[in-house]
């Protein structure tokens, strides 16, 4: 069975870690675009909470994209872009109906990845 395309109705923008030596020796985390690809997001909970003192907030967000080239090396270590706000995934896991999708369950609001 296949999902409909306009259920896929979000571009979102995979990006990857890279990492590397500084000019002092130190390590730094570089974020590098994968591509943009159609996506489904479901935002499932959401918390206010108090850190450092000040108010934030955090979601559970249910990301599903179409397997492909841009989506076969998608790990943890990976991260979505959507309209500005960083989509940190927690895993990458298999649709039980659509064998064509993955489901990457993410939260935002707690870093920039």
């Amino acid at each position: 069975m296949s999902i409909a395309a306009g259920k896929l109705d979000k571009r979102v923008l995979i990006q990857r870690p890279e990492i590397s030596k500084g000019s002092l020796g130190d390590i730094e985390k570089n974020w590098i675009d994968v591509g943009k690809v159609w996506a489904n997001m479901s935002y499932l909970s959401g918390r206010e909470f108090v850190k450092n003192g000040l108010d934030s907030a955090s979601c559970t967000v249910s990301i599903q994209v179409r397997t492909s080239k841009l989506t076969a090396n998608i790990t943890p270590e990976y991260r979505i872009i959507y309209k500005g706000s960083i989509f940190n995934i927690q895993a990458v896991l298999p649709d039980s109906i659509h064998s064509e999708v993955i489901n990457l369950p993410c939260t935002t609001g707690m870093n920039e990845g």
